[in-house]
């Protein structure tokens, strides 16, 4: 990136605001009014009436309920203008007045049912509605109450009426006293736990009434359906044009606001911003053509960038990816943006994830299932977020196959690979297993050695292919950090910290990758490799106590350890994963389906029913596991890259600010 400032005559600003929003090459930096000589600058053009359209239109958009989606249909500015007028007032103010009746039909609806909701009670009191109000000489009290109250009324108020009802387990009174009596009866009823209702001001008896309201809100309801369709079609009609329109005010609105994000005097504008490198001539030239000469584009020196660099201010970061890693940045973005100095870490989460998605999942059945619910997910939604994220699964549902071949693996380990493609029934499976020709109890699967070098599907559940995945566990973890470990100490001579980088990022490297030796020798049996690697670990820890943190650099070797260990998570999540499969099928095939088929050995012999609820079974377990198949190796592998890879070398510095060139991409403006 390079600084670049452009100065010029307040004549031809609006000429240069154009170009710079046409070329999307600045990031500009917003003025702060720190120089007493220069001044904010202010709008220019039509700004004011570009915002209130906008507010206009957005309020029109929100009662269409219309959400961002992707493009149908895209239109050219001339058309968007011809139409402007008409969408804005006509179709605008149609919708307005369609959804305040909405709103007001709503509003009366309830209060009606507020209304049923109060009297629906009082049917257990034999007393027109009319008779609970209109007395200027009477208090009148209408509620429930947990004890009678007649007597404690008559008491206090010799003149009363006691109105009483019982519906639900609760009774209803309504008392009639004297206007001077009411404070009296009002603490004796307090006393019984009475509780106060309103009653609607009706007339007639309550039956009636809450027949009258019920035929009221059919009436509005009636109204209502119509109403909401007509907002419906509207928005389907003008959807687009609306989004395009949207755009186009949009696009204004940061045109002619922009320079308020400058500095100006009377008669000239300055603009601070970010360009990268290779761009800078074009940058300069065609602002300048633009400007007619009235222009001045000069470009700021390393070192007094560098200045304003070590001041707070931030050079923008430009993540510049090819398109089949760009979902990835999803990830990346979730995490910070890297500091212009920092590796942008999506290429390795690209390389990473998706490997370590498919170890944890590893079954064709659930890759397959996984990639077609994505496809239809990616057809549906077509915005950028859900094209990410799905682009995103669906690269690691394709490793999630890969894997599943490896592991021999479909919709678990057994069961439905047998009854799919015809290998051994269970029963030879025991067989062998009884004359030990199982291989199942090594490393190799019931399919036995497959593959053009004899060492697939490796079978997860067998102990010996346990030990081997721990392996490859910790081999992926050694790996892993390493990069990280090497890029952390790539930026930290990338901001001149020999010392960080040599005496605290190196010696991590060396103590993960000698750990992982050391351990390998030990299993081994090659005590060279340990001695060794012993030996180069003290190294790594004497290069720690001379790193910036001196002794207390030692406090996170044991943090250095666990890193390594929590990647044995590849292994055990896949493991639960694969034991809940291997557990559906055999509850299904071998627990009960022949259980409900009166003991029967032979699935031929298997009843209808029994098979029907067996599938059941099968597929409410597999669905429930296929759920968790999309979660947990989604969480396990980023917890992997947040917090064991990228502490390494990720935003140490702290996070970094995105490149945003001032200007639009267009969507549903035509270019």
């Amino acid at each position: 990136m390079s600084r670049v400032v452009v100065a010029g005559s307040k004549d031809v600003i609006s000429p240069v605001v154009e170009k710079l929003h046409e070329l999307r090459l600045l990031h500009i930096v917003n003025y702060n009014g720190d120089q007493p000589e220069f001044e904010l600058g202010k709008p220019i053009g039509k700004a004011r009436e570009y915002s209130e359209n906008l507010i206009k239109l957005r309020s029109v958009t929100r009662y269409l309920d219309m959400k961002n989606k992707a493009p149908e249909r895209t239109y050219p500015e001339s058309q968007v203008l011809s139409e402007m007028d008409n969408l804005l007032n006509n179709v605008g103010g149609d919708v307005t007045a369609t959804f305040e009746r909405i709103t007001e039909i709503e509003a009366e609806i309830k209060s009606k049912q507020d209304q049923i909701k109060s009297l629906t009670p009082l049917s257990v009191i034999p007393l027109p509605l009319e008779a609970y109000h209109g007395y200027d000489s009477l208090a009148t009290f209408v509620g429930t109450a947990v004890t009678p109250v007649e007597a404690d009324v008559a008491r206090v108020s010799p003149a009363n009426e006691v109105f009483t009802g019982t519906a639900k387990n609760a009774t209803y009174v309504a008392v009639f006293v004297p206007v001077e009596k009411a404070s009296e009866v009002s603490a004796v009823l307090s006393e019984h736990g009475f509780s106060e209702m309103s009653v609607p001001k009706l007339e007639g008896n309550v039956d009636s009434a809450i027949a009258s309201l019920n035929g009221s809100i059919k009436s509005l309801e009636g109204e209502l359906a119509p109403l909401r369709k007509k907002l419906v079609d509207v928005r389907k009609q003008y959807e687009d044009l609306m989004m395009a329109t949207d755009e186009y005010l949009s696009m204004q609105v940061n045109k002619s606001e922009s320079p308020l994000r400058f500095a100006e005097t009377e008669n000239a504008f300055v603009i601070d911003g970010w360009v990268p490198s290779d761009q800078y001539s074009r940058l300069k030239s065609e602002l300048e053509s633009a400007a007619g000469g009235k222009l001045d584009v000069q470009l700021i020196a390393d070192k007094e960038a560098e200045e304003l660099v070590k001041g707070g201010e931030d050079v923008p970061t430009k993540m510049d990816n090819p398109s089949i890693v760009r979902p990835y940045e999803l990830i990346t973005r979730l995490f910070a943006i890297p500091e212009y100095k920092e590796f942008d870490p999506t290429l390795l989460i690209f390389i990473f994830f998706p490997i370590m998605y498919g170890m944890i999942l590893g079954d064709v059945g659930y890759g397959v299932i996984i990639l077609l619910i994505l496809t239809l997910l990616k057809k549906r939604f077509k915005t950028e977020g859900w094209q990410q994220l799905t682009s995103l699964f669906m690269i690691s549902g394709v490793w999630a196959v890969i894997f599943g071949i490896l592991y021999g693996e479909m919709f678990g380990p057994l069961g439905l690979w047998n009854y799919m493609v015809g290998m051994i029934s269970h029963h030879e499976m025991e067989m062998l297993q009884n004359a030990g020709l199982f291989f199942g109890e090594g490393t190799f699967g019931p399919l036995g050695r497959l593959g053009p070098l004899g060492i697939f599907p490796l079978y997860r559940l067998a102990t010996n292919a346990v030990l081997l995945l721990i392996g490859v566990s910790l081999f992926v973890g050694v790996i892993h950090c390493s990069v990280g470990s090497i890029l952390g100490i790539k930026t930290e001579l990338n901001y001149g910290e020999k010392k960080h980088a040599y005496f605290e990022r190196l010696p991590v490297m060396l103590f993960q990758v000698f750990f992982g030796l050391a351990l390998l020798g030990l299993v081994m049996g090659l005590m060279a490799m340990v001695y060794i690697s012993v030996a180069v670990i003290v190294i790594s820890i004497v290069m720690m106590v001379m790193g910036p943190e001196g002794a207390m650099g030692l406090a996170h070797v044991p943090s250095y350890v666990s890193n390594l260990i929590s990647y044995l998570r590849l292994l055990a999540i896949g493991l639960a994963s694969v034991g809940l499969a291997y557990a559906a099928n055999q509850l299904s095939f071998y627990v009960i389906m022949p259980m409900l088929s009166g003991g029967a050995t032979n699935s031929a012999d298997f009843s209808i029913p029994a098979i029907i609820i067996g599938i059941l079974v099968l597929v409410s377990v597999h669905f429930i596991n296929i759920l968790l198949g999309i979660l947990s190796p989604f969480m396990h592998p980023l917890r992997l890259h947040y917090v064991e890879m990228f502490t390494k070398f990720y935003s140490a510095h702290g996070g970094g600010v995105e490149y945003s060139p001032f200007g639009h991409v267009r969507r549903f403006l035509k270019a």
